[in-house]
Protein backbone atom coordinates (compact mmCIF):
# COMPACT_ATOMS: atom_id res chain seq x y z
CA UNK A 1 0.00 0.00 0.00
CA UNK A 2 1.37 3.46 -1.03
CA UNK A 3 2.17 5.99 1.64
CA UNK A 4 -0.49 8.49 0.38
CA UNK A 5 -2.99 5.92 0.24
CA UNK A 6 -2.44 5.16 3.67
CA UNK A 7 -2.16 8.81 4.62
CA UNK A 8 -5.57 8.94 2.77
CA UNK A 9 -7.32 6.09 4.49
CA UNK A 10 -6.08 6.92 7.70
CA UNK A 11 -7.23 10.43 7.86
CA UNK A 12 -10.93 9.62 6.28
CA UNK A 13 -10.93 6.74 9.46
CA UNK A 14 -10.17 9.78 12.05
CA UNK A 15 -12.52 12.24 10.46
CA UNK A 16 -15.05 9.41 10.54
CA UNK A 17 -14.70 8.99 14.58
CA UNK A 18 -14.53 12.56 15.23
CA UNK A 19 -17.62 14.64 15.32
CA UNK A 20 -15.91 17.69 15.38
CA UNK A 21 -15.37 17.66 11.85
CA UNK A 22 -13.96 20.62 10.02
CA UNK A 23 -16.52 20.94 7.47
CA UNK A 24 -19.40 20.13 9.83
CA UNK A 25 -22.14 22.84 9.24
CA UNK A 26 -23.92 25.23 11.94
CA UNK A 27 -27.15 25.10 12.90
CA UNK A 28 -28.01 27.86 10.97
CA UNK A 29 -26.42 26.58 8.04
CA UNK A 30 -28.44 23.22 8.17
CA UNK A 31 -31.54 25.41 8.34
CA UNK A 32 -30.57 27.12 5.44
CA UNK A 33 -29.68 24.33 3.09
CA UNK A 34 -32.79 21.88 4.07
CA UNK A 35 -35.40 24.73 4.18
CA UNK A 36 -36.62 24.00 7.48
CA UNK A 37 -36.39 24.44 11.21
CA UNK A 38 -37.37 22.21 14.22
CA UNK A 39 -38.01 23.61 17.34
CA UNK A 40 -39.03 21.50 20.50
CA UNK A 41 -41.29 22.60 23.25
CA UNK A 42 -44.14 21.08 25.74
CA UNK A 43 -47.28 20.51 25.71
CA UNK A 44 -48.34 20.63 28.97
CA UNK A 45 -46.74 23.45 30.81
CA UNK A 46 -49.22 26.33 30.84
CA UNK A 47 -49.25 29.32 30.01
CA UNK A 48 -45.49 28.56 28.31
CA UNK A 49 -46.72 25.52 25.67
CA UNK A 50 -49.86 24.11 25.74
CA UNK A 51 -52.81 22.69 24.15
CA UNK A 52 -55.89 24.85 24.36
CA UNK A 53 -59.57 23.50 24.71
CA UNK A 54 -59.62 23.58 20.92
CA UNK A 55 -56.35 21.27 20.43
CA UNK A 56 -54.29 23.84 19.58
CA UNK A 57 -50.81 24.46 20.95
CA UNK A 58 -50.38 27.83 21.90
CA UNK A 59 -48.64 29.57 24.82
CA UNK A 60 -45.95 32.62 25.63
CA UNK A 61 -42.94 30.52 24.80
CA UNK A 62 -44.38 28.79 21.47
CA UNK A 63 -45.02 32.86 20.03
CA UNK A 64 -41.34 33.29 21.25
CA UNK A 65 -40.82 30.04 18.51
CA UNK A 66 -42.58 31.95 15.89
CA UNK A 67 -40.71 35.45 16.37
CA UNK A 68 -36.97 33.67 16.45
CA UNK A 69 -38.64 31.79 13.27
CA UNK A 70 -39.06 35.16 11.32
CA UNK A 71 -35.85 36.03 12.86
CA UNK A 72 -33.67 33.49 11.03
CA UNK A 73 -35.54 33.83 8.25
CA UNK A 74 -34.82 37.90 7.81
CA UNK A 75 -31.30 36.48 8.43
CA UNK A 76 -31.38 33.95 5.95
CA UNK A 77 -33.14 36.01 3.51
CA UNK A 78 -35.91 32.86 2.56
CA UNK A 79 -38.69 31.33 3.43
CA UNK A 80 -37.83 28.74 6.16
CA UNK A 81 -40.49 26.04 7.18
CA UNK A 82 -41.27 25.71 10.83
CA UNK A 83 -41.78 22.43 12.36
CA UNK A 84 -42.56 22.46 15.94
CA UNK A 85 -42.32 19.21 17.48
CA UNK A 86 -43.36 18.12 21.47
CA UNK A 87 -40.78 17.41 24.19
CA UNK A 88 -40.81 16.23 27.87
CA UNK A 89 -38.95 16.45 30.40
CA UNK A 90 -37.20 13.04 30.17
CA UNK A 91 -35.98 13.34 26.60
CA UNK A 92 -35.67 17.41 26.32
CA UNK A 93 -31.61 17.44 26.52
CA UNK A 94 -31.14 14.38 24.80
CA UNK A 95 -32.80 15.91 21.93
CA UNK A 96 -30.92 18.99 21.54
CA UNK A 97 -27.83 16.81 21.94
CA UNK A 98 -28.50 14.24 19.61
CA UNK A 99 -29.84 17.24 16.92
CA UNK A 100 -33.15 16.10 16.44
CA UNK A 101 -34.15 19.82 17.21
CA UNK A 102 -32.88 22.61 16.58
CA UNK A 103 -33.48 24.07 19.86
CA UNK A 104 -36.09 24.19 22.67
CA UNK A 105 -38.04 26.69 24.47
CA UNK A 106 -40.28 26.09 26.69
CA UNK A 107 -39.88 26.08 30.92
CA UNK A 108 -36.24 24.93 31.19
CA UNK A 109 -34.68 26.28 34.20
CA UNK A 110 -30.91 27.06 33.17
CA UNK A 111 -28.53 25.56 35.83
CA UNK A 112 -24.60 25.03 35.99
CA UNK A 113 -25.46 21.49 35.46
CA UNK A 114 -27.19 21.58 32.52
CA UNK A 115 -24.38 23.93 30.78
CA UNK A 116 -22.65 20.63 30.94
CA UNK A 117 -24.84 19.33 28.49
CA UNK A 118 -26.61 22.14 26.92
CA UNK A 119 -26.31 25.61 25.77
CA UNK A 120 -28.77 28.01 26.91
CA UNK A 121 -29.74 31.63 25.51
CA UNK A 122 -30.01 34.66 28.07
CA UNK A 123 -33.21 33.98 30.11
CA UNK A 124 -36.35 35.16 28.79
CA UNK A 125 -38.44 34.31 32.47
CA UNK A 126 -38.08 34.04 36.14
CA UNK A 127 -40.18 32.21 38.47
CA UNK A 128 -39.61 29.76 41.41
CA UNK A 129 -40.51 26.88 43.28
CA UNK A 130 -43.55 27.05 45.13
CA UNK A 131 -46.46 24.84 47.09
CA UNK A 132 -49.46 24.94 45.87
CA UNK A 133 -52.30 24.70 48.61
CA UNK A 134 -55.70 24.73 49.28
CA UNK A 135 -57.17 28.42 51.24
CA UNK A 136 -58.59 26.34 53.60
CA UNK A 137 -55.54 24.58 54.55
CA UNK A 138 -53.42 27.75 55.31
CA UNK A 139 -53.06 27.34 58.84
CA UNK A 140 -52.58 23.77 58.62
CA UNK A 141 -49.49 23.90 56.39
CA UNK A 142 -46.46 25.80 57.61
CA UNK A 143 -43.63 25.91 55.13
CA UNK A 144 -41.17 26.75 58.39
CA UNK A 145 -41.68 23.45 59.82
CA UNK A 146 -40.37 19.96 58.19
CA UNK A 147 -43.61 18.83 56.39
CA UNK A 148 -43.21 15.39 58.09
CA UNK A 149 -45.33 12.75 56.43
CA UNK A 150 -47.40 15.50 54.25
CA UNK A 151 -48.13 14.32 51.32
CA UNK A 152 -47.12 16.45 48.33
CA UNK A 153 -46.98 15.83 44.88
CA UNK A 154 -44.19 16.90 42.55
CA UNK A 155 -43.03 16.07 38.78
CA UNK A 156 -39.68 13.60 38.42
CA UNK A 157 -36.65 15.40 36.96
CA UNK A 158 -37.45 19.28 37.36
CA UNK A 159 -35.67 21.73 39.49
CA UNK A 160 -38.83 21.38 42.39
CA UNK A 161 -37.96 17.57 42.30
CA UNK A 162 -34.43 17.88 42.64
CA UNK A 163 -34.23 20.61 45.15
CA UNK A 164 -37.30 20.83 47.19
CA UNK A 165 -37.62 17.09 47.85
CA UNK A 166 -33.91 17.75 49.97
CA UNK A 167 -34.93 20.51 51.69
CA UNK A 168 -38.08 18.60 52.96
CA UNK A 169 -36.67 14.64 53.00
CA UNK A 170 -39.01 13.74 55.84
CA UNK A 171 -42.58 14.92 54.08
CA UNK A 172 -44.59 12.04 51.73
CA UNK A 173 -43.32 12.66 48.28
CA UNK A 174 -45.86 11.21 45.58
CA UNK A 175 -44.70 11.62 42.25
CA UNK A 176 -47.27 12.61 39.35
CA UNK A 177 -47.12 12.54 35.31
CA UNK A 178 -48.76 16.44 35.16
CA UNK A 179 -50.02 19.35 36.76
CA UNK A 180 -53.32 19.27 35.88
CA UNK A 181 -53.26 15.36 37.59
CA UNK A 182 -51.82 17.14 40.79
CA UNK A 183 -54.48 19.78 40.68
CA UNK A 184 -57.07 16.92 40.71
CA UNK A 185 -55.77 15.13 43.66
CA UNK A 186 -55.43 18.26 45.93
CA UNK A 187 -59.13 19.06 45.10
CA UNK A 188 -60.02 15.44 45.74
CA UNK A 189 -58.09 15.71 49.80
CA UNK A 190 -55.59 13.01 48.02
CA UNK A 191 -52.99 15.61 48.73
CA UNK A 192 -51.80 18.37 50.66
CA UNK A 193 -49.74 20.53 48.71
CA UNK A 194 -47.89 20.39 45.06
CA UNK A 195 -45.04 22.14 44.11
CA UNK A 196 -43.36 23.37 41.04
CA UNK A 197 -42.51 26.98 39.22
CA UNK A 198 -45.20 29.09 40.78
CA UNK A 199 -46.53 30.36 37.46
CA UNK A 200 -46.96 26.92 36.19
CA UNK A 201 -49.17 26.21 39.00
CA UNK A 202 -51.19 29.65 38.41
CA UNK A 203 -51.31 28.84 34.70
CA UNK A 204 -52.53 25.45 35.04
CA UNK A 205 -55.71 26.74 37.54
CA UNK A 206 -56.24 29.34 35.05
CA UNK A 207 -56.47 26.50 32.27
CA UNK A 208 -58.64 23.71 34.37
CA UNK A 209 -60.99 26.80 35.16
CA UNK A 210 -60.42 26.43 38.75
CA UNK A 211 -61.28 29.41 41.08
CA UNK A 212 -57.69 30.77 42.09
CA UNK A 213 -58.84 32.40 45.37
CA UNK A 214 -59.79 28.78 47.11
CA UNK A 215 -55.64 28.52 46.07
CA UNK A 216 -52.95 29.87 47.95
CA UNK A 217 -49.15 30.08 46.36
CA UNK A 218 -46.56 29.79 49.67
CA UNK A 219 -44.27 31.29 50.66
CA UNK A 220 -45.23 34.16 48.65
CA UNK A 221 -41.14 34.59 47.69
CA UNK A 222 -40.69 31.38 45.99
CA UNK A 223 -37.64 29.06 47.82
CA UNK A 224 -35.78 28.71 44.27
CA UNK A 225 -35.33 31.42 42.00
CA UNK A 226 -35.68 29.72 38.00
CA UNK A 227 -34.42 31.13 34.84
CA UNK A 228 -36.07 30.06 32.00
CA UNK A 229 -33.85 29.94 28.60
CA UNK A 230 -34.24 28.40 25.26
CA UNK A 231 -32.08 24.85 24.92
CA UNK A 232 -29.68 25.70 22.45
CA UNK A 233 -27.00 23.10 21.22
CA UNK A 234 -23.10 23.67 21.86
CA UNK A 235 -20.64 25.70 19.81
CA UNK A 236 -23.42 27.34 18.15
CA UNK A 237 -22.80 30.94 18.75
CA UNK A 238 -24.64 32.26 15.40
CA UNK A 239 -27.59 30.96 16.28
CA UNK A 240 -27.39 31.49 20.34
CA UNK A 241 -27.23 35.13 19.45
CA UNK A 242 -29.99 35.42 16.88
CA UNK A 243 -32.02 33.95 19.84
CA UNK A 244 -30.70 36.53 22.44
CA UNK A 245 -31.10 39.20 20.07
CA UNK A 246 -35.04 37.93 19.63
CA UNK A 247 -35.28 37.39 23.56
CA UNK A 248 -34.28 41.26 24.03
CA UNK A 249 -36.60 42.58 21.33
CA UNK A 250 -39.27 45.12 21.49
CA UNK A 251 -41.11 42.12 20.35
CA UNK A 252 -40.64 40.32 22.70
CA UNK A 253 -41.30 42.66 25.57
CA UNK A 254 -44.88 42.95 23.59
CA UNK A 255 -45.34 39.68 24.03
CA UNK A 256 -44.70 39.20 27.41
CA UNK A 257 -47.20 42.46 28.00
CA UNK A 258 -50.06 40.08 26.27
CA UNK A 259 -49.57 37.02 28.36
CA UNK A 260 -48.55 38.15 31.75
CA UNK A 261 -49.39 41.56 32.44
CA UNK A 262 -50.50 41.72 35.77
CA UNK A 263 -53.69 44.46 34.97
CA UNK A 264 -54.86 42.43 31.52
CA UNK A 265 -53.08 39.91 30.64
CA UNK A 266 -54.60 36.41 31.03
CA UNK A 267 -52.02 34.94 33.39
CA UNK A 268 -51.09 37.83 35.51
CA UNK A 269 -47.51 37.66 36.73
CA UNK A 270 -44.35 39.59 37.50
CA UNK A 271 -41.51 38.37 34.82
CA UNK A 272 -38.94 39.91 36.98
CA UNK A 273 -36.56 40.20 33.84
CA UNK A 274 -36.80 42.95 31.87
CA UNK A 275 -34.79 42.21 28.64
Amino acid sequence: MSRTLMIGLLTMLLLANNPLRAWAETVLEKIGRTGEMTVGAPRDAVPFSFLDTDKKWTGYSVELIKLIHQQVETQLNKTIKLNLVPVGVDNRFEKVQRGQVDLICGTTTITQERLEMVDFSIPFFMTGSQFLILKSEVNNFDVNETLKDVPIAYIPNTTSDFLIRQIYPLANWQAVKSREEAIEKLTQGKIKAIVSDGILLVGELVNTGKNLREFVLTPSQPITTELYGCMIPKNEPQLKELVNFTIISDDNVNLQKKWFDVNDGPYPYNVRIKP
